[in-house]
């Protein structure tokens, strides 16, 4: 698959789905359907410009909690993106960040754990234990952000292992 299919795919399509669909994705951006057909269809090479992608993200964002266009693009070059943290990086928030990082390195588990038990992992599998994956190290940047009040590196390391 295609760079461009994959971002449709794990993407675009999501964002239009957390807009109402094809029609609903239109009147958000005041666009006509067959045109947010076009970026819905992965075969086409229609894609929806920076604007409308925010927009989009924008919507999916408040329905979901998620967004799925930015997020998307992210993997495609190998990041994540986090929603940032709304604390100063208070004591309780730090014991709750460090409880919500502990516990998605469990779903991680649990996620290797059931792709293992039948001794065959599927391909849809490995995309759920890459998920919680995603998932446990947007946490841990979460975490970082509020000790250190500094976003991870673009790099996504710090530089400190490289000097080892």
């Amino acid at each position: 698959m295609s760079a461009l299919s994959r971002i449709k795919v794990k993407g675009v399509r999501p964002a239009i789905a957390a807009n109402g669909g094809i029609d609903g994705a239109a009147a958000t951006l005041d666009k006509g359907r067959s045109w947010v057909g076009d970026w819905h269809n992965r075969n086409h090479a229609g894609m929806p410009t920076l604007p409308d992608a925010f927009a989009l993200d924008e919507v999916a964002l408040a329905e979901t909690g998620r967004a799925p266009i930015l997020q998307a693009l992210a993997a495609e070059l190998g990041h994540v993106a986090i929603r940032l943290p709304e604390c100063d990086g208070c004591g309780d928030a730090l014991v709750l960040a460090v409880v919500k990082a502990a516990g998605e390195f469990g779903d991680v588990a649990n996620a290797i754990t059931d792709a293992l038990r039948d001794g065959v992992r599927t391909a849809a599998e490995n995309a759920h234990i890459v998920e919680e994956i995603d998932q446990a190290q947007a946490q841990l940047a979460r975490l970082r952000l509020m000790v250190t009040g500094v976003p991870v590196p673009v790099s996504g390391r710090s530089g400190e292992e490289d000097a080892a």
